[in-house]
């Protein structure tokens, strides 16, 4: 399957909401800084991803191999893939389906407004993985430059779309808004000027030999993460310990992957997402672009999935923006993951950390 098709990764997560909220069993809850127990015996767990097994959870893949998991108490962890037709993070979790999820941050706000009490304990992008595609020939540098294109935006990117619009004060009414359709073809034929990607961005495009760029939304605006680690809130009342277990795997495990991404895109190649004939060299032009989303100041110096204070704001104030009237109380609770790398900083990256 080619990577061209990531943007519609998202598809149908609103569309969800309502079966979220009849499988609810809301509750709240909240935690402090707990330490996990080696010798615990939490047994087999279900993870819900977000989209198909590929280099966006490479470090939990990675966990998983090396036997992280296993060491932190858990018995076999079984990864079930999202993506079209699949189960989203809410539903996965408010329906008993997975113990823990990776999901939007946006996903869960709207979730939670009809009702779900879910929390965010880690988020991988420190950056909202959102582009702005378009040719080198005819770039498109900033949000203004944008009056007056071609641009094709996908029906699941809209609110998203409808809040980078809303940061930058323009009225979509000077942009020719058109259905995402084949969007790299229709750029390189010249029937639009740029498209909205997610993730890799105008990667595929240049493994292809054309002369693409992009520009992230989260630059301008656009400031909610993803690929976030989401529980319920009972979860997180009831089970602080075996989370933060999941979350020392996932630490280490993500660790490691930027120690040896050869390594890690091994596994999602030959293993994990075998099923999916990933191409390695196309995945790893979708690594390059990750690591920008993923190694900023705050995860290089405190640790990946972490969440700065800043961070933390800057969420909610892009989710208002979307429409969501929330907190970071109400959203997040980073204390469990801020809690392992006390324990144990020689997970963290550093500030000096390149690839």
């Amino acid at each position: 399957m080619s990577l061209r098709h990531s943007i519609i990764r998202k598809a149908g997560a609103l569309a969800l909401v309502g079966a979220v909220a009849a499988s609810l069993a809301a509750c709240a809850g909240s935690t402090s800084s707990t330490s996990t127990d080696a010798t615990a015996d939490y047994g087999d767990i279900t993870v819900q991803l977000d989209w198909l097994k590929n280099h966006e959870f490479a470090g939990v893949f990675d966990a998983d191999d090396a036997g992280y998991f296993a060491d932190e108490g858990f018995g076999t962890v079984t990864f079930n893939a999202g993506g079209i037709g699949g189960v989203s993070a809410a539903t996965a979790l408010t329906s008993g389906q997975a113990w823990i999820a990776f999901g939007g941050v946006a996903d869960v706000a709207a979730a939670n407004e009809q009702g779900a009490d879910l929390r965010i304990v880690a988020t991988t992008y420190q950056k909202n993985p959102y582009t702005l595609v378009s040719a080198t020939s005819d770039p498109i540098d900033t949000p203004q430059d944008l009056i007056g294109k071609t641009i094709a935006i996908a029906d699941a990117s809209r609110t998203s779309w409808e809040a980078f619009l809303a940061a930058n004060d323009i009225d979509e009414s000077q942009i020719d808004v058109v259905p995402y359709g084949d969007a790299e073809s229709d750029l390189k034929l010249g029937n639009i000027d740029g498209f909205m990607g997610y993730g890799d961005g105008g990667a595929q495009l240049r493994a292809d030999g054309f002369g693409a760029q992009e520009f992230l939304l989260a630059d301008y605006g656009l400031t909610y993460g993803a690929e976030a680690v989401i529980v319920t809130a009972d979860t997180l009342a009831n089970e602080p310990e075996k989370i933060e277990a999941f979350l020392d795997a996932y630490a280490h495990g993500w660790y490691d992957a930027f120690q040896d991404s050869d390594h890690a895109l091994d596994l999602v190649v030959d293993d994990y997402g075998k099923d999916q004939n990933w191409d390695k060299t196309s995945l790893e032009l979708s690594w390059t672009q990750q690591s920008k989303l993923i190694l900023t100041d705050e995860s290089k110096t405190n640790g990946i999935g972490t969440v700065s204070d800043d961070a933390l704001a800057n969420n909610i104030t892009a989710l208002a923006l979307v429409g969501y009237d929330t907190t970071a109380e109400d959203t997040f609770d980073t204390s469990l993951i801020a809690d392992v790398y006390a324990q144990h900083p020689e997970w963290i990256l550093g500030a000096d950390f390149s690839q």
